[in-house]
């Protein structure tokens, strides 16, 4: 005989983010399968990711190349500067109308061989670098449109004459730092004080060989952080105190974490008081690598673990870049390659150390920047994109008319048995609370028993009460605007099984959209 209806309640269904490590027979409802297109609001809701406004007017320009790296740059007279860096040349992006990319003069005869820059600022300059290529040099205070060579002669670059040129900088103590020398991996130069260009007097060099505390290390990304400079290795971090008294009088070892290391320089990216980086086994924090010292313990990225890992080896490491977004509190990292963006919210980490992990997919940024407005900027296939709104807003083939699009948010669950495994059950009702989401059609799908084969089932959302709280609104003054739309569809479905999948597609246009609370009403059949 049937037993009486059960009501399973979930709030925040998919708080815990994405796990894909973890053997499914044993997550909750508050564990995801999938989670396209989402982030983890503040709230610790299952919520669609911002939209992507394109910015660039004139794609063409990229001659159907993609943005590759950005950075931003503000002078001492306040004067803003975006560069974007793709199709072998440097631009400036207008962020005013007509909002073009906009190439950078050369110096006579130079040729970009490729757009994996790194770029660092010092007393109104700014420096590019990359593997085999003569550093560069803007100076707003001389031109603002022209690029020089960093040295002309190259005799005052660090280890010019026998280390090659640098793949990667950093500003830090007052000074430029330089290392991944082409022909020296273990070469670190620093500059003299609030001089980035002399590299004669008051300067100095850092040969790392002996240092590296399991045999031969390269040198793959250098980051000032809480009054040290870290060098990072692929396999291992060495950590140096720079005193008062600067690097060549008072610099020491303080710390050396082997078995860990970064393998990607554009994924090392400042948090607060924090360090976040891309490590061969996944995704790290510099402080809480250095307080452990242990490949298991604090890895950001355990719960997607081999599905990261196996991401990261199909993609050559100058290519791997990643984002912290403050407001949203979470760190994306891009893989061209990989259809997936995969999203890690580091608010709120779980008790093991992972952070919550989503994926972004039919998109694929390349790279992103962080301005002193607050804004994000995503590069990609049609130039830059501006991370805002609810919806995706590009160009047609045409490049005549700007679209919009609904960004396709989907979550599912794990297979659920409810506790009773042996037992079949009679799933009836769906109820499902949601925050957002304007006219527009919300799918739930489900199925039975392991099977990927869902049934569908749509409601369309069009109004609501004003949530008591919320994703809210603001026009462009700060002021409060609107409030977010609550609304409880109530789905009945059929079908049984000893467990079942359940999730919800929908198209999130006009307005931020976030999952609630979910309750599953359902009769508990025989012992099979």
């Amino acid at each position: 005989m049937a037993q009486p209806q059960n009501n399973i309640n979930v709030a925040a269904p998919g708080f815990s983010g994405m796990n894909t490590q973890d053997s499914p027979l044993e997550l909750g409802l508050e564990w995801a399968s999938i989670a396209d297109n989402c982030v983890i609001d503040r709230y610790g809701r299952i919520a669609a990711r911002r939209g992507f406004q394109q910015v660039t007017t004139n794609p063409d320009i990229l001659n159907g190349n993609p943005v590759v790296t950005m950075a931003e740059f503000t002078d001492e007279a306040g004067g803003e500067y975006l560069f974007v860096c793709g199709n072998n040349t440097i631009y400036i992006q207008q962020t005013a109308d007509p909002f073009e990319l906009v190439p950078m003069v050369l110096p006579g005869g130079y040729i970009i061989d490729a757009d994996n820059w790194d770029f660092a600022s010092l007393n109104d300059t700014f420096f590019f670098v990359q593997r085999g290529q003569q550093p560069l040099k803007f100076v707003p205070a001389v031109s603002k449109t022209d690029l020089v060579l960093w040295d002309e002669e190259a005799t005052s670059i660090p280890g010019s004459a026998t280390a090659g040129f640098p793949n990667c900088i950093t500003a830090g103590f007052g000074r430029i730092w330089t290392g991944d020398y082409d022909d020296d991996k273990s070469f670190v130069a620093y500059s003299a004080l609030l001089d980035g260009d002399n590299y004669q007097i008051d300067a100095g060099f850092f040969d790392l060989e002996a240092f590296w505390p399991n045999g031969y290390d390269r040198v793959t990304a250098l980051k000032a952080w809480n009054n040290y400079m870290v060098m990072f290795g692929e396999r291992s971090i060495l950590v140096y105190s720079i005193g008062d008294a600067g690097p060549t009088t008072s610099a020491r070892l303080a710390d050396t974490i082997e078995g860990i290391g970064c393998i990607a320089r554009d994924s090392v990216v400042p948090k607060g008081d924090d360090v976040m980086f891309v490590d061969a086994t996944g995704v790290r924090t510099l402080g809480r690598t250095i307080q452990e010292k242990s490949v298991p313990i604090g890895d950001l990225s355990y719960n997607v673990r081999n599905d990261f890992q196996f991401a990261l080896e199909q993609e050559p490491a100058d290519d791997i870049k990643a984002v912290y977004h403050v407001e949203d509190s979470f760190y994306g990292v891009f893989i061209p390659s990989n259809p997936k963006t995969y999203v890690f919210d580091v608010r709120r980490l779980l008790q093991t150390g992972a952070a919550r992990a989503t994926q972004w997919v039919n998109i694929r940024p390349r790279c992103e920047v962080r301005t002193r407005l607050r804004s994000t900027y995503f590069g990609g296939r049609y130039g830059v994109y501006q991370y805002t709104g609810s919806e995706d807003a590009g160009r047609t083939t045409d490049l005549e008319e700007v679209v919009l699009t609904a960004i396709d948010m989907t979550y599912i669950t794990h297979p659920q048995d409810f506790g009773v495994p042996a037992n079949l059950k009679f799933p009836k009702q769906v109820d499902v609370t949601v925050i957002g989401g304007r006219a527009v059609d919300l799918f739930l799908k489900w199925a039975y028993d392991y099977s990927n084969n869902f049934t569908n089932k749509a409601q369309f959302l069009s109004s609501g009460e004003l949530a008591y709280w919320g994703i809210s609104e603001w026009d462009t003054t700060g002021e409060y605007t609107q409030g977010d739309l609550l609304q409880t569809p109530r789905f009945n479905i059929w079908g049984s099984g000893r467990n079942i999948k359940i999730g919800f597609d929908i198209g999130v246009a006009g307005g931020p959209f976030s999952i609630q609370e979910v309750n599953i009403k359902a009769l508990q059949g025989r012992l099979l």
